[in-house]
């Protein structure tokens, strides 16, 4: 009696919060595509190369930041006594490589006469001048180079970004679908296990009315047995795909989540997404949405432009200067000069080795780009027939498994009621369960790998991924 009020105590306080708690919902595929897509860090990985890329064009663009000088000197022992103090800034252009330059200088003291050009007016000198290529680093140089080749950077580290949005894409849904298996596989060897222990029972009961020998009820442990084990091995698979899930299942902190097998759904879902069959269109999508194919052509692009200012390092260099200069104040002297200087500066390379080792470098390169964007494009091409065919075998394989599993079921029922007549043994009832199970996780198998094949697909076209808000 006492035991009877306690176990009524027990049911009256456990049994309403019991009652009025909610069973998890299920765990369905966008929930884990946007936790991975906002927090895996394979991902955020990628975004850092955005960011570097980000950095290396700020990097380029220094190359036309304006520079200040400054050169102090003081004479400090020997004949003549003088100071001079020199200030120079420099702006480079990306106008056919133009430099402008500017600046002031003062000296004072005592010069030789050969030196008297050193020697300024109270206010210094002011210079104004600009510097243009007229042959090598006119139509480009080395800082255009850099800038242009760095703003493509950005471009290709954007695509790699991509291409990591459609791996991750593919392979969270691939261990989603995994996940979603096991738990099938779990569902189908625990009922085949209740079978055979809720029957125990009652074969017992008929070895003891001697309806049935003996060995059948030890052949039914035998099976209980058996299919224990195989529930232990079904149950090892689905905390396996639980936790390979929870890489790409995170919280909010970005740590990972394990998915409870309380959240697995019911089942796979009975319609599939509609795909385009046409081989030739799925291949001209293909070439034009895949990330890897746009990445390769920028980085052709880029080699193009190493290879232009190489062949144009090998001309001769011509630059023409215009350079004004005017003295500020009165001297002593009564020094007060206005000048203007025109010069024309030519540097010739007699050997060219630097600059044309590496034009034939920028050419190998490019060369080199050239045939493993053909080969990128036949295996995208082979990606997308393999994919349309692995579709196409899935569906065969859920349809024939969907009437396989309905006749074994058939089958089951049927040899089921025999034995129960006395028609039958139970290791022939035995045969027809494991064949009913086995042709169960042979459709479970089959959505998976349709389902899988879908996600492929999406990944083999190169279709853009919205990101979570």
């Amino acid at each position: 009696m006492k035991k009877c009020l306690t176990l009524l105590l027990a049911l009256t306080l456990c049994g309403p919060a019991a009652a009025t708690s909610e069973p998890p919902h299920p765990l369905m595929l966008d929930e884990v595509l946007d936790a991975a897509l906002k927090a895996f860090p394979g991902l955020l990985a990628a975004e850092q190369r955005k960011q570097a890329a980000a950095g290396e064009y700020q990097t380029a663009e220094g190359g036309f930041d304006t520079t200040l000088k400054l050169q102090n000197r003081w004479s400090v022992a020997g004949i003549y006594e003088n100071q001079n103090y020199d200030v120079n800034i420099e702006q480079p252009t990306p106008f056919g490589g133009t430099t402008f330059f500017g600046g002031w200088r003062r000296g004072t003291g005592d010069y030789p006469v050969y030196k008297g050009k050193s020697k300024t007016a109270e206010g210094g000198e002011v210079r104004i001048g600009v510097n243009i290529p007229l042959w090598r680093n006119r139509e480009i140089d080395r800082r255009r180079a850099s800038l242009q080749q760095a703003e493509l950077g950005q471009l290709i580290a954007s695509h790699e970004y991509d291409q990591a949005l459609l791996e991750l894409r593919r392979l969270a849904t691939h261990r989603y679908w995994d996940w979603v298996l096991a738990g099938q596989r779990l569902r189908i060897t625990e009922r085949l296990l209740a079978i055979a222990e809720q029957r125990n029972d009652g074969i017992l009961e008929r070895v003891k009315a001697g309806d049935i020998p003996e060995f059948e009820a030890l052949d039914n442990q035998r099976a209980i047995i058996e299919r224990r084990e195989r529930r232990v091995a079904a149950q090892r698979l689905l905390e396996q795909s639980a936790i390979q899930l929870s890489l790409y299942l995170r919280g909010t902190d970005g740590e990972p989540l394990l998915p409870d097998s309380g959240q697995l759904p019911p089942g796979f879902p009975e319609q599939e997404p509609a795909v385009e069959t046409d081989l030739a269109e799925n291949v001209q999508v293909a070439q034009t949405q895949r990330p890897e194919l746009k990445r390769m052509g920028l980085q052709s692009r880029q080699t193009e432009i190493e290879r232009d200012l190489q062949n144009n390092q090998r001309a001769p260099g011509v630059d023409l200067s215009v350079v004004g200069a005017q003295d500020m104040g009165q001297s002593k002297d009564k020094l007060n000069r206005d000048e203007l200087y025109i010069g024309l500066n030519v540097d010739i390379p007699l050997q060219q080795r630097v600059a044309g080792g590496r034009a034939q470098v920028a050419a190998a390169n490019l060369q080199r780009l050239k045939w493993e964007r053909r080969l990128l494009e036949d295996r995208v091409a082979a990606e997308v027939r393999d994919v349309l065919s692995a579709i196409a075998a899935a569906r065969q394989r859920v349809a024939l498994s969907r009437n396989q599993q309905k006749a074994a079921r058939q089958l089951e029922e049927g040899e089921q009621s025999r034995f129960d007549l006395g028609e039958s043994t139970l290791l022939v009832v035995n045969l027809r369960e494991m064949a009913h199970g086995d042709a169960a996780l042979a459709a479970a198998e089959a959505a998976s790998a349709l389902f899988k094949a879908h996600a492929d697909y999406q990944a083999v076209l190169g279709n853009q991924i919205r990101l979570p808000e």
